[in-house]
């Protein structure tokens, strides 16, 4: 495995059982990331009222970040200093 491949293996195991965001070459998915293995994710996620497990290839996706809500249940953005949350956010060179 090249060491990009390990740095995302990583940080993708990190939001295990958390709530995400896929962005791929083919769309954007969210939805509970429930499994990270060598070449493929599972995320749990919800279709037309249905729960799925979606299986996305790692080599399609584009960016996979966290998703948190503040306490007004809105998607967080910059936090008040100005920076992005170190978890919320990673993208590109996978």
């Amino acid at each position: 495995m090249s060491r990009q491949g390990q740095n995302f293996n990583t940080f993708a195991h990190g939001l295990l059982n958390k709530e995400v965001e896929v962005i791929t070459s083919e769309g954007t998915y969210t939805g509970t990331l429930v499994y990270v293995g060598s070449d493929t994710i599972i995320l749990q996620s919800r279709i037309r009222g249905r729960s799925v497990r979606l299986a996305i290839r790692i080599a399609l996706i584009v960016a996979l970040f966290r998703l948190t809500t503040n306490q007004r249940g809105l998607w967080s953005g910059p936090s008040e200093s100005g920076n992005e949350s170190s978890d919320n956010v990673r993208g590109g060179g996978f």
